[in-house]
């Protein structure tokens, strides 16, 4: 067994911030980019794909065709966070040994049953951590960290350019019926509406609002909507038309 620890990014050669969380991340990267990757990321390999590969989920998919077996860490993840913690105690691992070896231990236990997406829990609050469910086969992976294992059912519709996350959990659970979720743990990433490059350019309002209309219309009332909100973020009120979660009847 192999995983790569791939860190897809897309004009911030400059603020590859997740690579400092993990050991030996490999930056995956457009091929008229990485002149500037190499310059700024001299501690990491740098990868490429060719420039028509334009967005993330068709990154992804070519990501998984070449690596095989990889777990994707989003370029702008700041933390990894323990939800499982006593009152006083603090949440952020900072130990890149220890957040590599949680990463490769879930991998591990995915092979071991024959899962195909793992990841780790959305959820970033103690208080929906329950001790006695800390592993889950029915619930969403967190999208901008999360990991696969080469399959024919391990694909991203490109119809879509936002919400792959829930367009991989849902597919694969009811492709396969079960998808790994590690509840101990969460990555975070920066602000979704308050950063440049990666998906800034494409994601709008009308954008996130299409492409759940087309979760909705593949997934049916697998796809909730939840209240207009902030994304948990005071800098993005406003912002968020739709919020959207999902629940499986199966």
């Amino acid at each position: 067994m192999s995983l790569k620890i791939v860190i897809p990014s897309h004009k911030r050669h400059d603020r590859v911030i997740s690579k400092r969380l993990v050991l030996d991340p490999i930056i995956c990267v457009a091929e008229s980019q990485a002149e500037l990757y190499r310059k700024h990321n001299p501690d990491c390999e740098i990868v490429t794909h060719p420039d028509s590969v334009v967005g993330l989920i068709p990154k992804r998919n070519w990501m998984v065709n070449y690596f095989g077996d990889l777990f994707m860490l989003d370029d702008d993840v700041a933390y990894f966070r323990r939800i499982y913690i006593e009152a006083g105690e603090k949440q952020p691992i900072k130990d890149k040994a220890k957040i590599t070896r949680l990463i490769n231990e879930l991998y591990e236990l995915a092979c071991l049953l024959d899962i195909n997406l793992f990841g780790f829990t959305n959820c970033t609050s103690p208080r929906q951590f329950y001790e006695y469910k800390w592993l889950h086969l029915s619930k969403t992976i967190t999208g901008c960290a999360y990991g696969c294992r080469k399959s024919p059912n391990i694909w991203w519709n490109e119809e879509l350019k936002l919400k792959e996350d829930f367009w991989i959990s849902c597919y694969v659970k009811y492709m396969e019926r079960k998808v790994l979720t590690d509840m101990r743990y969460n990555f975070t990433q920066m602000g979704t509406f308050t950063s440049s490059g990666g998906l800034a350019d494409i994601r709008t309002q009308e954008e996130e609002r299409r492409n759940i209309l087309e979760l909705k219309r593949c997934f049916g009332d697998c796809i909730q909507l939840k209240k207009k909100g902030s994304n948990g973020r005071d800098k993005t009120i406003d912002k968020v038309q739709y919020n959207i979660s999902a629940m499986f009847p199966f």
